[in-house]
């Protein structure tokens, strides 16, 4: 009777998983730094004080002492020359007369008379340099004066800076994979034998 009994035989393996997992990790997380920038000018004191100018005129000191310039001197002896050439063209005319209408008299001497007159006029009219008034030198006095613009320079300061930190994250992760498939096996055994189904 125990040779004809029906055994249910089971047999079964649970599966084998494999799970490899990484941990979140934060790979950065800073904040950046503020940065201080700086712009400096110097000051620039571009100020000077210019010399004292004097410009001295003597010409009309050397004019009174008969020393003139080309314009003056044109002015006086051009037409001083022409005066004198028209006085002496009228004078030798009345010398030439005299001389002819008188000269043959006797006891005339007509030509000492007249080297004598004209030698009278010439120092009466000679100048007299006590008399001259010399004029003093034109003094033209240009004061020194400051020039130039100083610059006070500037030094401006300015900080850039950022409230958002620097973050980056590596995210966590997790791999599940089947190292071993399990199973379940039935069969009955009648006796000594197995029957698989």
């Amino acid at each position: 009777m125990l040779a004809e009994m029906k055994y249910l035989n089971i047999s079964h393996e649970l599966p084998q998983i494999s799970i490899h997992q990484e941990q979140p990790r934060a790979i950065k997380n800073t904040f950046r730094p503020a940065e201080l920038h700086r712009h400096y000018d110097p000051p620039l004191a571009d100020v000077a004080a210019t010399q004292v100018d004097v410009d001295i005129d003597t010409y009309n000191s050397r004019k009174a002492y008969g020393f003139l310039n080309h314009t003056d001197f044109a002015a006086k002896y051009g037409g001083e020359g022409l005066r004198d050439v028209q006085a002496n063209t009228s004078r030798l005319t009345q010398s030439g007369w005299n001389f002819a209408k008188n000269g043959a008299k006797p006891g005339s001497n007509l030509i000492g008379q007249e080297a004598r007159s004209r030698l009278r006029g010439e120092i009466l009219q000679w100048p007299a340099w006590e008399a001259v008034k010399i004029p003093d030198p034109e003094f033209t006095v240009t004061p020194s004066q400051i020039k130039g613009q100083m610059d006070p320079g500037s030094d401006t300061t300015s900080i850039q800076s950022t409230a958002q930190p620097e973050i980056e994250n590596r995210p966590g992760s997790a791999q599940t994979t089947l190292a071993r498939e399990g199973y379940v096996r039935q069969w009955i055994s009648v006796g000594r034998y197995d029957m698989r189904v």
